[in-house]
């Protein structure tokens, strides 16, 4: 007997040995993908836009009237299109996503003048990098989901800053980001999972939008930003990495997705959270913020949605 816990007892050394090593191990090549250095294109574009055209020749204090219709363009965006308030709170001054031990500290940084500011002295390129590219200001991986946002043009771009910075000063300051075990083990199994090693750094930026038609092109740009969750080809499924994520829909044209749906069946979907068969969406899938999309905006990004590849549910 006395032989047999020996042997058990070594055994079980030899275990945590072996789970403190691979602990190391994984937590080493996570924090290398996170420090990660991008050499990212330079982007500069001025915050706000000037007026031009025909708004221009009607203004009579140009610079207060470019400043009041970008933060108003930027309010649109955040508050329907976007989400940034989804993740940095209704203030803006940031918010803990994920703050327990065994998986980690993830914070969406404060994006105010407060202090615990993140984003003071930015410069457009600064935002770009963030918001475009995953990339914080030192030139270092961020866990920013920004293959939703790679295809804003400058001037939407341009007018969420202009906006943002509109917004209160909020004092709260929630720290850097760290991993735990299970960070740990996701970062270095899945680098992709870091949005910078999926993008294209040097893929150069609209200028301007698509013009405000319901038509597919201007679908497409808004569709953008459902791409994180539903998948490049939208046929949804089940997210990787997060066990508690309801499954996805397909948002294809599939008999397993919008196959049988009407555009008006899509505008209730979003407009009041409701399916084709009357049940109710999940909260964690922000209609609440879509419904705030402008009629033309929910009917091109519909009209795009109908002219992509049927694929089967989950089949990313």
């Amino acid at each position: 007997m006395k032989k047999f816990l020996r042997y058990l007892a070594w055994s079980v050394a030899a275990i945590v040995v072996l789970a403190v090593g691979a602990s190391f191990v994984l937590a080493r090549m996570a924090a290398s993908r996170y420090e990660t250095e991008w050499t990212v294109h330079n982007a500069d574009f001025p915050i706000p836009f000037p007026l031009a055209g025909n708004e221009l020749a009607a203004s009579t204090q140009p610079e207060a009237d470019a400043l009041e219709a970008a933060i108003r363009r930027g309010q649109h965006l955040v508050d329907s299109r976007v989400g940034c308030k989804g993740c940095h709170g209704g203030d803006l001054g940031g918010a803990a996503i994920v703050d327990v031990a065994l998986v980690g500290h993830w914070i969406a940084p404060n994006l105010t003048a407060g202090a615990g500011s993140v984003v003071e002295g930015y410069t457009a390129n600064d935002w770009d990098r963030a918001v475009r590219h995953g990339v914080r200001r030192n030139g270092q991986t961020s866990s920013m989901p920004s293959q939703d946002f790679l295809n804003l043009s400058d001037h939407e771009l341009s007018d969420i800053v202009t906006y943002i910075r509109s917004m209160p000063a909020v004092d709260r300051d929630l720290g850097p980001v760290r991993f735990g075990p299970v960070f740990n083990y996701l970062v270095a199994t899945d680098p992709n999972l870091m949005i910078a090693f999926k993008l294209d750094h040097n893929k150069p930026h609209a200028v301007e939008p698509p013009s405000a038609a319901p038509g597919a092109e201007l679908g497409a740009h808004i569709a953008q930003v459902c791409s994180g969750c539903h998948g490049a080809n939208f046929s949804g499924g089940k997210l990787a990495g997060d066990p508690n994520m309801p499954i996805v829909a397909n948002l294809t044209p599939h008999e397993s997705g919008l196959r049988d749906w009407t555009e008006e069946d899509f505008i209730r979907a979003l407009r009041e959270g409701k399916r084709k068969d009357g049940t109710d969406i999940s909260p964690m899938m922000p209609w609440r913020a879509y419904a705030q999309m402008t009629d033309t905006e929910i009917r091109a990004l519909w009209a795009y949605l109908e002219t992509i590849p049927a694929v089967e549910k989950g089949a990313r």
